[in-house]
């Protein structure tokens, strides 16, 4: 550190003279920024290529990578009943057809309409004024005879003073004779819990205080939660002890267990419901590091750890989805102690029976599945897919969805079915037509009542016929009338409406199709209305006397959309390489070379824009690998694609594409729009051919590519040769040649950054020593005068 000293006594001014020759030293490390810069575009100049020929290959891929995105076909469809078929013609579109009947046009299988009218509710969420033994008695599931009269639960709530002080008590809550659900919210309040409270239009209890929080105050009391619905959850506290001075500080971890209030005795833990054996023993000297090593003790299933700085210690099981939990009372006090706690929030939902005085409604689309008796369940639909085949799908549910819920969830399973609820009653259909595959299928959407297990025992599938009875589509008596290969039994909820496939005629063959859109000889077929019907009988055997009025489909070829196609390749083409010729020809102007930061702040920033434009041309001028991939380019579309033949439309120049005379278009592409056009009426396949064969380089008979193959694997080449120059995105500095040119100059830089450094404290130390020197001749002379002057 080089102490700066002014021009107080030589009276220049050294810092504008130190600057002026650090000016003149920065030279070098200006004109490797330049560099560094100069660089840089250049790289996003080669990148900006490779997007642009990204951009045309993906186009080319699009527009031509399959003959049938060039070549099309339009379809003409003529006779009386020609309104009653739809018919478009695809690219292997080939000769005529002749539709002359449809027996009958492929269905959806569907239920039959479920009336949910007479379902009355049988449940409701319980009431603010319901007793606590309505709740528990007679609530959804049967009796809960866990809450008695007298039974107690404790919470520690914690509370705030004036002066933000917490303070933590025991507060008692205690179960008496009659009290209610809005009792119980009204005792809790009691308790300084003055926010908690029960909401009748959810069915849930909620326990919070407005400026108090809570833990529960041991296992007796988290048990009688559980039964209102409540679940744990845990709050870790730091453990504190007082210090010499009185303060609280967290505990070290050779705090005695003893100085926490635990005693001596066994600490029995649960790990996801089962015992930790032999339980963990508290004994004399027992400390909180020594606490620590017995839980993580080989086989006890337990990782603990403590610490210090907030005096938080953490209890988890050492498989992941399992818990930690106190396996009695004196293991509940323990965790509280060690600052582990429980505590909770929002109960499950209340649902109680309807009492004399409720009154039972009919289901509307918000009318919850457990106000109709159901609990959390799941069904399982055997449903027709596209394909013919049969899928199950395991659909589940909870008691608090409510019926427009449920139907959504139905829709969205991919279940292939759709169902609709409006006005108590229900719709279900499936999404696909036809019939299944599978003969043995008695119907399209089953309802899976039992499965097989392994060892050949029926497994009820939990809720299926509970649900479909209470949505009013199965009866007390519906019997299991489907039973597949597997065992698997079901219900045919569409007996009386299953599928069927389309029955048609076409050249004289009865054809059948489990949708109403079939592919015949390239052309794609949609049936809309039956007619001739009577032509096809029982055994599916065409009566030839009986069809009039069949339906002639025929196809040519669409020689304007592919003129067009050809025309937009050649444009795109053109724009391509007129773009990258520009580059090559751009002027370089030498004497702009990159602004530096310091040329910048003299500049406005309309010069800058125009600065930089002339700093930036030219870049490519003349550049090898951009010269030599359009060269590659040109020579992979002029050339003859093998293999189609003699005699036949195999280049680009036989079509009417050649390349433009003047020099200066630098490869553009020109067509003779008749000869084009003739030679897409003679033979459009070939044509077609021609552009889009995928064929193979070294094939025996030559390159049998195609143009739009050939030219993309030629610009796949060119990316890759640009990419060793210039990298792409992904790739590190040193994957690439002007990556490494730029981590070199970057070091170059730092070099010559940390020299400049020492430059200038070099000179500030020479200016500095000049001041002093100066400053102690300037006191000298005082001195010599003062004596002068007696």
């Amino acid at each position: 550190m080089v102490n700066r000293i002014g021009g107080l006594a030589s009276g220049m001014d050294i810092d504008a003279l130190v600057e002026k020759l650090m000016t003149a030293e920065r030279v070098p490390l200006n004109k490797l920024t330049q560099k560094k810069t100069t660089y840089e575009w250049q790289r996003d100049a080669y990148r900006g290529i490779n997007t642009k020929l990204s951009t045309f290959s993906n186009y080319l891929f699009d527009n031509f990578g399959l003959s049938s995105s060039f070549a099309k076909k339009t379809s003409t469809v003529t006779g009386t009943n020609s309104s009653k078929v739809s018919v478009s013609a695809g690219s292997g579109a080939s000769g005529a057809l002749d539709i002359q009947a449809v027996k009958q046009l492929a269905t959806a299988a569907k239920a039959d309409i479920a009336n949910t009218k007479d379902t009355k509710t049988e449940y409701r969420y319980a009431k603010n004024d319901d007793s606590l033994e309505h709740l528990f008695k007679e609530s959804l599931g049967g009796s809960n005879p866990g809450i008695s009269v007298g039974d107690k639960i404790t919470l520690n709530v914690s509370t705030k003073d004036a002066d933000g002080n917490m303070t933590t008590n025991p507060k008692t809550i205690e179960i008496t004779a009659g009290m209610t659900v809005g009792g119980f919210v009204k005792a809790l309040d009691g308790i300084g819990l003055d926010t908690s409270s029960y909401d009748e239009s959810t069915g849930k209890f909620k326990i919070s205080g407005k400026n108090a929080s809570f833990t529960i105050a041991d296992s007796e009391s988290a048990d009688k939660l559980k039964l209102f619905g409540f679940t744990t959850s845990t709050t870790v506290e730091g453990i504190k002890v007082k210090n010499d001075e009185g303060k609280e500080v967290a505990a070290p971890k050779d705090t005695l267990l003893s100085k926490l209030d635990i005693a001596n005795g066994e600490f029995n833990l649960n790990i996801g419901g089962n015992p930790v054996n032999p339980p963990i023993k508290i004994e004399d000297g027992e400390t909180i590091e020594s606490l620590l090593t017995k839980l993580n003790a080989q086989d006890t299933g337990i990782k603990a750890s403590y610490n210090e700085n907030t005096g938080k210690i953490s209890i988890t099981a050492s498989k992941a989805g399992e818990s930690v939990t106190a396996a009695n009372s004196e293991a509940f006090e323990m965790l509280n102690k060690l600052g582990i706690k429980s505590t909770t929030s929002q109960s499950s939902v209340h649902i109680v029976k309807l009492n004399g005085n409720d009154v039972q409604l009919e289901p509307t689309g918000s009318t919850a599945l457990g106000h109709l008796g159901l609990k959390d369940g799941s069904i399982t639909l055997d449903v027709v897919q596209a394909d013919g085949t049969m899928k199950k799908t395991k659909v589940t549910y909870n008691s608090t969805d409510t019926i427009d819920t449920f139907v959504k969830r139905l829709n969205n399973s991919g279940a292939g079915v759709t169902a609709m609820f409006s006005q108590g009653q229900m719709s279900l259909v499936a999404n696909n037509t036809g019939k299944a595959k599978d003969p043995n299928v008695k119907g399209e959407i089953q309802l899976v009542t039992n499965i097989k297990d392994e060892t050949g025992n029926d497994i009820p599938v939990d809720g299926s016929k509970e649900l479909f009875a209470a949505l009013g589509f199965i009866k007390d008596d519906t019997e299991e009338k489907g039973i597949d290969s597997k065992g698997t039994k079901s219900i045919n909820l569409s007996s009386n409406h299953s599928g069927q496939n389309a029955i048609y005629a076409v050249n004289g063959l009865v054809m059948e199709s489990q949708s109403n859109t079939a592919s015949i000889s390239g052309y794609s077929v949609t049936l809309n209305e039956t007619f001739n019907n009577e032509a096809i009988d029982n055994a599916n055997s065409l009566d030839t006397t009986k069809v009039t009025g069949s339906v002639s489909v025929s196809s040519t070829n669409d020689i304007e959309s592919m003129v067009d196609k050809i025309k937009e390749f050649v444009s795109k083409y053109n724009e391509l390489i007129e773009g990258m010729n520009s580059q090559l020809k751009e002027t370089k102007y030498r004497e702009y070379t990159p602004l530096t930061a310091e040329q910048r702040k003299d500049m406005s920033e309309s010069e800058q824009k125009l600065w930089d434009e002339k700093a930036r041309s030219g870049l490519l001028r003349s550049d090898s690998i951009i010269r030599n991939g359009l060269s590659d380019m040109r020579n992979s579309i002029y050339g003859q694609v093998n293999g189609l033949g003699d005699k036949v439309i195999d280049t680009l120049a036989e079509m009417g594409i050649t390349t433009s005379n003047s020099y200066n278009d630098g490869g553009k592409l020109v067509i003779d729009e008749t000869k084009l056009r003739k030679a897409l009426t003679d033979d459009p396949e070939l044509v077609s051919k021609t552009f889009t064969q995928t064929g193979a380089k070294d094939a025996p008979e030559g390159d049998t590519r195609g143009i739009i193959k050939r030219l993309r694997d030629s610009m796949s080449d060119f990316t890759k040769e640009i990419e060793r120059k210039a990298g792409r995105a992904t790739m590190t500095d040193n994957q690439y040649s002007i990556g490494k040119s730029l981590v070199d100059t970057d070091k170059r830089i730092t070099t010559l950054t940390a020299r400049l450094k020492d430059v200038e404290a070099r000179y500030w130390k020479q200016f500095s020593a000049m001041e002093a020197a100066i400053n102690k001749a300037n006191s000298q002379s005082s001195i010599f005068t003062q004596f002068g002057g007696q």
